[in-house]
């Protein structure tokens, strides 16, 4: 085994290189090449969704500007030879706790063949957020939506096939939660493909199925392959992240949820613009929806299924198997781990050999889970390390090197090297039936790299030191390559900043390859002192460089939205500035004192005092209160002529169990309700009538109007943000105000 020490090292190396510097990253996001021969044809994709966005105006649901779209792609839908549905209804939903979220939603579907029961729906959504054109979230989808339609509108199809294009996704999955729960032709549906984006580049990720996923995982055998893992789609489904598919879930069908995820910081923004979206991205979408529609298509959608683990490789070949095969595969590696450790004891080395790769492990984690909250306590920003995210992905990686060199340079003594990687690999067993426990798909990072190593102690035991050490280096760079593609989609859904425990990647690298480097007397690194001053200075080094590096640039800006709101008494009014740091000087020096206080009714916020603008004003009365069947119902009416949006907010202890807005009946899920978001021009004047207990106390009822854009009283201040500094999400707006005590009394006081 000797010889295979410098090996081993070098890989390491290697790894922590990658890992740093995340360069794995194009080798799998490199999109496929556009060609004419592609059966996609994304030069077409994309001109239909230029004509789509026009002006590339933002399009929220039940606005003006999303009127118009809605009439380009109905147009490039009857231009194309289909007949267009068009579903219109005002829908409230509540698939969050305690909050109701309202709009008019005009759904668009049509059938690609002949309406039929067992369809394959390809979904995607046409509106926007109010901050940006959404050219990628979710044009990539309707574009690739309408040209699969295309593809195969010629072809003789086994299933029918509907294409169902929803509003309102974006103020709640109206439209998705709207089709399911009142569309007749949901009862046609046994599929889903579902298409999205939370950035404007890289490549289509399969980030959900149904459960169990049997037959949803032919879509991974078919054409241009998605990135994918069983791992990262059960951490999806943990995280409060919610797309379209999320309303079909409940319903037995197959699902195939994609989603592009680089270029986060233009997600949401004005420059999720047709310029900035990658067209690699929408062929790869594009390919990858087609894959999907043709494999569902080829199934009755009857044909026996069970849970499977997945993952697939650099997107040219996938890994599958039984879920219950990945257990036992991570049992019979961590049963021959423990065997060899047993076998191979020693007088006094056994404690330390056995405990050393898990010191080593939570010693590096420490460290790299310490140093991110150092450095982001002392950054004034909430996400510093984008722009330059080797800085803080080289704390990770040398804060796992550091703390596994200081276990085994200065805790472990003299022992075999067999020894050491038994307990290396042993402690990665239990660490991958521990995560099994909580997330199956977790056993697709560690089974194929255990079955490999089982063998490898197989010929530890058999006295085939050589065969073995080939094995074990082969087993840790399956690891490696498995563990550090879902490593980069995992920093993607967390941010740089929250992916400090994926430090233990390098970490169980070390564990793996340090064994190799033992001398003939079983001992390390006889110039330990001088290789712990070079790691130590890497780790500060790095720390060094993650608070120096610029937080922001123009192509990883910040999310900085600027709200301009009024109470409707006083007329006493503020700029608002999104985020928990401070504006920008030049905006600064713009408004004025700006201060992080307590506003009446939007709680700490950073705030300026601001000039009044005008507005059409904000009415909230009681109109009716009385007890019926010892409920209490009170109806208020709310008149908010200019308003784009209006949102409820019931303070105090929640008490609300149902209630009815513009004639929906909500009634509450898991917890009472308290917040009501009602997003479009619909909502400018609405009537909501609460439901409580006859004896429980009436809560305050606070109201905001809210009209998207800013007036002539910003201009300046919007002047004065930075191009490193963008509006996001709901974008910048004008809000007004009040409050209202629905209890009697309380008016009294």
């Amino acid at each position: 085994m000797p010889k295979f020490g410098a090996a081993s090292l070098r890989l390491f190396a290697l790894v922590a290189v990658i890992f740093i510097a995340n360069q794995i990253r194009p080798i799998f996001v490199g999109a496929p090449e556009i060609t004419a021969d592609t059966t996609f044809n994304t030069e077409r994709a994309f001109q239909r969704l230029t004509t789509i966005l026009g002006d590339e105006t933002p399009h929220p649901v039940d606005s003006d500007a999303n009127d118009l779209v809605r009439e380009r792609l109905l147009a490039q839908i009857t231009l194309m030879g289909f007949e267009p549905i068009i579903r219109d209804q005002f829908h409230c939903s509540t698939h969050r706790s305690g909050i109701a979220r309202c709009a008019r939603v005009k759904n668009v579907a049509f059938w690609v063949t002949a309406p039929g029961p067992n369809a394959v729906m390809v979904m995607s959504h046409y509106d926007s957020v109010p901050a940006g054109p959404g050219a990628a979230d979710d044009g990539i989808g309707v574009a690739s939506s309408l040209e699969i339609a295309a593809i195969m509108k010629s072809r003789e199809l086994p299933r029918p096939l509907l294409v169902l294009i929803t509003d309102g996704e974006e103020a709640g999955l109206l439209g998705a939660s709207a089709f399911v729960a009142n569309d007749p032709l949901v009862a046609h549906v046994g599929a889903v493909v579902n298409m999205e984006a939370r950035g404007v580049k890289g490549p289509a990720l399969l980030i959900q199925t149904s459960r169990p996923n049997g037959r949803d995982l032919k879509v991974l055998q078919r054409g241009a392959r998605p990135m994918a893992s069983s791992l990262n789609a059960d951490i999806y489904d943990l995280l409060p992240n919610d797309t379209d598919m999320t309303a079909f879930l409940g319903l037995d069908i197959d699902a195939a949820n994609y989603a592009i995820s680089n270029g986060a910081p233009f997600y949401h923004t004005p420059r999720d613009s047709l310029a900035n979206l990658d067209q690699r991205s929408l062929a790869h979408m594009g390919m990858n929806g087609l894959a999907a529609t043709e494999a569902f298509l080829a199934q009755t959608g009857n044909e026996p299924e069970g849970a499977r683990l997945y993952a697939d490789i650099f997107s040219r070949f996938v890994i599958s198997t039984p879920v219950m095969f990945g257990a036992a595969f991570m049992l019979f590696g961590g049963v021959m781990a423990g065997a060899l450790l047993y076998t191979k004891r020693s007088d006094g080395a056994i404690i330390r050999a056995a405990s050393a790769p898990l010191l080593a492990l939570v010693l590096g984690l420490i460290l790299a889970i310490a140093m991110t909250w150092l450095v982001a306590a002392i950054r004034p920003e909430r996400f510093f390390g984008g722009t330059h995210s080797w800085a803080l992905r080289g704390v990770h990686g040398s804060a796992a090197l550091l703390g596994g060199f200081l276990v085994y340079a200065y805790y472990v003594r003299a022992t075999s090297r067999a020894l050491l990687l038994a307990s290396a690999w042993l402690w990665f067993a239990i660490l991958g039936l521990a995560l099994f426990m909580l997330v199956p798909g977790a056993a697709i990072m560690f089974a194929p790299s255990l079955i490999i190593f089982g063998i490898a102690a197989i010929l530890i035991l058999l006295k085939r030191p050589a065969a073995s050490g080939i094995l074990a280096i082969i087993a840790a760079l399956v690891f490696a390559i498995i563990a550090l593609l879902l490593a980069a989609l995992g920093e993607i859904g967390l941010f740089i900043e929250g992916a400090a425990p994926f430090a233990i990647i390098p970490g169980l690298l070390f564990v793996f390859a340090a064994p190799l480097t033992l001398n003939e007397d079983g001992q390390m690194w006889p110039q330990r002192r001088q290789i712990a001053v070079l790691v130590t200075g890497l780790f500060v080094a790095f720390t060094i460089a993650s608070l120096l590096v610029p937080a922001y640039s123009h192509t990883a800006p910040r999310g900085l939205s600027v709200r301009h709101v009024q109470d409707a008494g006083s007329g006493q009014a503020h700029w608002i500035f999104s985020g928990r740091e401070d504006p920008p000087k030049a905006m600064r020096d713009i408004a004025g004192d700006v201060t992080l206080s307590e506003h009446p009714i939007l709680g700490e916020q950073h705030l300026a005092a601001a000039p009044r603008f005008a507005s059409a004003g904000l009415s909230v009365a009681i109109v009716a209160d009385g007890i019926t069947d010892e409920k209490r119902s009170i109806t208020i009416d709310v008149a908010a002529p200019d308003a784009d949006r209006v949102w409820l907010s019931l303070a105090g202890e929640p008490v609300v169990t149902a209630l009815s807005f513009k004639g929906e009946e909500i009634e509450a899920v898991d917890a009472p309700l308290h917040f009501i978001i009602c997003t479009g021009r619909s909502c400018a004047n609405s009537t909501l009538t609460l439901y409580i207990g006859a004896e429980a106390p009436a809560p305050e009822l606070q109201v905001m109007a809210q009209t998207y854009g800013l007036g002539p009283e910003s201009e300046a201040l919007l002047a004065a943000r930075p191009d490193w500094a963008v509006a996001q999400h709901s974008g910048d707006q004008r809000g007004i105000y009040t409050t209202l005590a629905l209890d009697p009394d309380k008016e009294e006081d």
